[in-house]
């Protein structure tokens, strides 16, 4: 067996370790780095970053990685498995803070939403009799006795000045025809 060979196969320090440094230094370094990681990723759900924690937090896994390679390929393959093992927690959760945030919009727009409650809050229902404000090709805004809406017409345009009855409301459409 050559010499490379029987260094990966024992565990033994990989060739090009940290100079200087004791291999139990630069684990616990890389077990710094990888906390560093981790803590960074957390407070990305805590800051708007626009993911540049997130990206620092892949540097400094990929920096601890890198590390416990040097130290041993044992050790830089479990830290290899526990980053996503880590991302996998912490992400999951974050994105279940976010969720329970004020930040995030809790109410949900129906179909009843936009003119829907303006038409009710000005009497307009089917039937009511309205005149068109503007030239209506095919939408415009016609005047009812509570005050004006946007309106579409069935059919052909309807010029300014005419009398219109409502057909129906659908949501924010007002559908009219020539009264």
């Amino acid at each position: 067996m050559s010499g490379a060979w029987a260094a990966v196969e024992l565990g033994a320090p990989a060739a090009g370790a940290a100079a200087g440094l004791e291999p139990w230094a630069q684990l616990l370094i890389a077990l710094g780095l990888l906390l560093l990681a981790a803590s960074l990723l957390l407070v990305e759900f805590f800051v708007v970053s626009w993911g540049l924690l997130s990206v620092a937090a892949g540097g400094a896994a990929y920096a601890a990685c890198a590390l416990a390679f040097a130290v041993s390929p044992l050790y830089g393959w479990v830290f290899v498995a526990a980053c996503p093992l880590a991302a996998a927690i912490i992400v999951p959760w974050g994105l279940r803070r976010l969720q329970a945030s004020r930040a995030v919009p809790k109410v949900e727009i129906t179909e009843d939403a936009g003119y829907r409650h303006h038409t009710d809050a000005l009497g307009v229902v089917p039937g009511s009799l309205g005149e068109l404000v503007t030239d209506a090709l095919p939408t415009g805004r016609a005047r009812f006795p509570g005050g004006e809406i946007d309106i579409a017409v069935e059919g052909n345009g309807l010029p300014r000045g005419t009398r219109v009855v409502v057909l129906r409301i659908e949501g924010p459409i007002v559908t009219v025809r020539t009264a």
